[in-house]
Formats: C-alpha cells, structure tokens, sequence
C-alpha cells in the first residue's frame, strides 16, 4: 500500500493564522456553520473535514485555499471518506493545491473506484486509457469506464465510444460506439456529437482524417455531472444523436442494434404486428452485402416527451439506390428517445446491379 507522502500544505496552527489575517481576503468573521465545521474538523470528524475542504477549494466562505482543501481531503481520505478519497486523487492528478503525483492520484482513485464513486472510476479509466504518467493499460481502462457509464458519466461514455470506435482493447465496433456517444450525448456531452458525425460520415464512404493507433486523449473531470445550459438544444442534440445512431447501425448492418432503436409501441406502417415488422427488417438487413443510410437536412420539432423529424435519407445497397424524404415520431423513454412511427415519400430509385 502507498504511505500518503508528505507534502507543502498549510498545517492546522497556519490554518488558524490563516483564519486569523482572513481580512485582507474574505469575510472578516467566519459564520457560525464555518467555526462549527473547523471545530469539528479538528476533532477528527471526517465529514465535517471534507465539507471544510469544499470551503477551502471554492472559498465559500472563507478564503480560498487550494492547499488547505488538500490538507482537509488528506485527513477526511486517511479515514476511508469515499469522496474526499476521490477529490484528493483528482487534485493529485491535475496538480491542484499539490504537486502532480500519478501514483497518488492512482492510490487515492482506486480506493475510492472500489467503493463505486463515479467520480473516481471515471478518472481512472482516462488515465489508463491515455497513459498518463503510467503505462497505458485498455484492460483497466475498459473495466472502471464500463462501471463509470453505467452509473451514467457521460465522459466515460464518451471514451468508451472511443474504444470501441478504434478498437483500443476491444474489437472495433461503429454501432456500439455509436450507442456510447448517443448515451453521452443525451446529457449534452458536446463532443459526442461530433464524433457521431464523424461515424455517420464514415458509413456513407465520406473521407476523414487518417487515425492513429494511440489512445484518444481524455480528459479527466473534476465534477461528477454539468447541468445542460440549455435544455432545449440539449434535447434536440439528443435526438439528432438518435437519428445518426440509427443510420448508423442500418447501414452496418446490426440488426439488433437498428431495432433497440424502436420503442417497444412501434406502430409499423402497414398494419402489422412489431414482431412480424422486425422478423421482416432482420431478413432484409441481412439478406444485403452492403448497406450505406446517410441523413441530411433535419427539422425536428419537439413537443414534451414527443418529437417529430423530418429529414432526407439517401439508402443505398447492393440491389438498391434511393432518395427518399422520411418522417420519423419519436417519444422520450427512460432508456432516451426511440422510434414510435415512421413514414417515407419516395424522391428517387434506381437498381445498383452490385453484388
């Protein structure tokens, strides 16, 4: 087990003489909440440690200390407090109110990752995955990503869109990354969109940049979730992510993931049962050699827990080539928006003749 090292923070006596000549710098008396908290800080309470070092890294209420939040978090962590565990591992990490100490920040994560705190399982993921400061290692990084996102971090569902997009310790997969980015693109993540556009451009035979075979370069999180800024476009981001995943596993041809894009209500078009509908899409996706669905030009119009798109989709296979314009209904699910109904007008059709 790692020793927690010593390192250059205040001591409790300079924290005091820090609350002493707080006046140039903050409030010129402490609340009563901040006096009830060092009291008990300084009596070995480990919450009350955590929450003071809160205060300390943000100044709420006192002055701001990064330094003395470290000292707080080192207290409350050598307790077994789970999140100052993984804050202290995150300011190890990042170098804030310390010097960058990798193998600290790798002691202080992975003890707070065992006990689930996303925070910590998240980080951890990105620096096995990026190889930061210690050698880069896809196992760990897919195991702590894989329980991150499952708790709902949309970063470490980002980065596991990554690896499935590159095959970084996994087998490549475009449709499974695609389901990683729409799931982190549904709480608004941006880059997830972008990488969906690169993946839908990759299905109709657009040309992308050439990737390398390092890992992408992660960024680690100091907080455990961001509110949308605006929630409007955040839900229309969303269901654009739905969309281009869609088409996207279509055109691989994975035909389970093209149906768990359509809620369980589908309402096919001619009448017939979902089961018959989805026997039938399994025979004709499969029956193809290639399959290639391209979206243009969406309007999406939202209406609480409905949406309604419209869009041009260009279809071409082995037998077929066809532009039509399409018109998808979609309701908000626990799971994210899936397909309650579609519609198509035909533009154009001709027959390929490949095989």
């Amino acid at each position: 087990m790692l020793a927690l090292c010593q390192i250059p923070l205040h001591s409790p006596a300079q924290t005091n003489s820090a609350r002493a000549n707080a006046q140039a710098e903050g409030p010129a008396t402490l609340s009563a909440e901040v006096e009830k908290l060092g009291k008990a800080a300084s009596g070995g309470d480990a919450e009350a440690q955590y929450r003071l070092a809160q205060k300390y890294s943000t100044g709420s209420g006192l002055p701001r200390s990064t330094q003395t939040a470290v000292f707080w978090l080192a207290k409350a962590a050598a307790q077994g407090h789970v999140a100052a565990q993984a804050t202290l591992g995150t300011s190890y990490l990042v170098g804030e109110g310390t010097n960058k100490d990798m193998p600290m920040a790798i002691h202080w994560l992975t003890k707070a990752a065992q006990q689930d705190n996303v925070l910590a399982q998240t980080n951890l993921g990105a620096i096995y995955l990026n190889g930061d400061n210690t050698p880069q290692n896809f196992q760990q990084a897919l195991f702590w990503l894989e329980k991150a996102a499952s708790q709902g971090a949309p970063l470490a569902q980002y980065s596991l869109g990554k690896m499935y997009q590159h095959g970084y310790g996994v087998r490549t997969d475009e449709a499974i990354a695609a389901q990683w980015f729409n799931k982190a693109l549904q709480q608004n993540y941006p880059p997830a969109r972008e990488a969906l556009a690169e993946l839908s451009k990759r299905a109709t035979g657009e040309k992308n940049p050439a990737t390398t075979s390092a890992a992408p370069a992660v960024k680690v999180t100091q907080a455990a979730s961001v509110g949308p800024a605006d929630a409007a476009a955040a839900e229309r981001d969303a269901i654009l992510g739905t969309i281009q995943g869609w088409a996207l596993a279509w055109s691989g041809r994975k035909t389970d993931d093209y149906l768990g894009y359509y809620a369980e209500s589908f309402i096919p078009a001619n009448g017939e049962s979902r089961g018959a509908w989805a026997a039938q899409r399994r025979t004709r996706i499969g029956g193809k050699s290639h399959i290639a669905v391209s979206v243009s030009s969406p309007e999406i119009n939202v209406r609480g827990t409905v949406a309604s798109v419209v869009f041009l989709q260009k279809y071409s296979s082995d037998q077929l080539a066809e532009t039509s314009k399409k018109k998808l209904i979609l309701v908000r699910q626990e799971s994210g928006w899936k397909i309650q109904q579609e519609s198509a007008e035909k533009i154009s059709a001709k027959a390929t003749g490949q095989h």
